[in-house]
């Protein structure tokens, strides 16, 4: 098979997987939950937090973090129960044994959720307007449009290196649990990273949503400084997010064939 024939084979996989993964979205109630409900909880909370702090003027931050925290969960969830649901329908082993990488066919499922709890950040902007009036103008709709399909991306090789690592595990949901607050706490989606103590800072440049919730809101005019430093480092972390997936899965695929198959993890 040329190098062309394996990039057309790989695609196919991708589209297959993605299709497959939005079809089981749509009857998981987990899902509707997290993607649809939560991210108006949130920005209730937190634009009512603020607005009866007397800082009205952090409504639209609290707007744009309350949907990025619904991107997150959505793809935190959904990456360990892919993982989780695989195992237990015994199908996981076998896909290991497929041609296709199973990389590619999580990297199809990662996609499909990340671009699904695109919604999200819609939901929010919707209940923000309709509960707080607050605003819907956008200082930079390219900027934003832009910073949201970067941070579609890094979320999705995110969710690829922790649906990779939960393969060596079968607590997988009990780790999203886990994993759920201190990420999107980290990520300055609920208050500022600049409250919490110095030490953290570089697990929050570490992370995508701190990120992606910096280039959204100096898009949508929260702040006056440059795009171009959040749209660079939301590259920066697909890549290594990437990378740290590559190289995960072919130490778990070196391990399953060595062992003969995953009834250790």
């Amino acid at each position: 098979m040329t190098h062309l024939q394996s990039l057309a084979a790989s695609i196919r996989v991708i589209q297959n997987s993605y299709k497959m993964q939005m079809a089981e979205n749509v009857t998981r109630n987990t899902f509707q939950f997290t993607l649809a409900l939560q991210p108006v909880l949130f920005t209730l909370l937190s634009v009512g937090i603020y607005r009866f702090a007397g800082k009205p003027d952090l409504s639209l931050y609290g707007i744009i973090g309350s949907g990025l925290i619904g991107m997150w969960n959505a793809n935190l969830w959904t990456s360990g129960f892919i993982v989780q649901g695989e195992r237990w329908s015994g199908t996981l082993e076998l896909l290991l044994a497929t041609p296709s990488s199973l990389m590619v066919v999580l990297f199809g499922k990662s996609l499909s959720n990340a671009s699904a709890s695109l919604g999200a950040i819609f939901i929010t902007f919707l209940t923000g307007a309709l509960v707080f009036r607050v605003p819907l103008a956008i200082e930079d709709p390219l900027g934003f449009f832009v910073g949201l399909i970067l941070t579609l991306l890094a979320l999705t090789t995110l969710g690829l290196v922790l649906g990779t690592l939960f393969v060596l595990t079968r607590a997988a949901g009990n780790m999203t649990q886990v994993l759920n607050y201190p990420i999107f706490i980290l990520s300055g989606l609920t208050f500022p990273i600049t409250t919490l103590p110095l030490w953290t800072r570089p697990l929050s440049w570490a992370l995508a949503p701190s990120w992606g919730s910096q280039a959204l809101g100096q898009a949508a005019g929260l702040s006056d400084e440059a795009l171009m430093p959040a749209f660079l480092w939301l590259i920066v972390l697909a890549l290594i997010y990437f990378l740290i997936g590559l190289v995960a899965y072919r130490r778990i695929e070196r391990i399953a064939r060595a062992k003969g198959g995953l009834q250790e993890f």
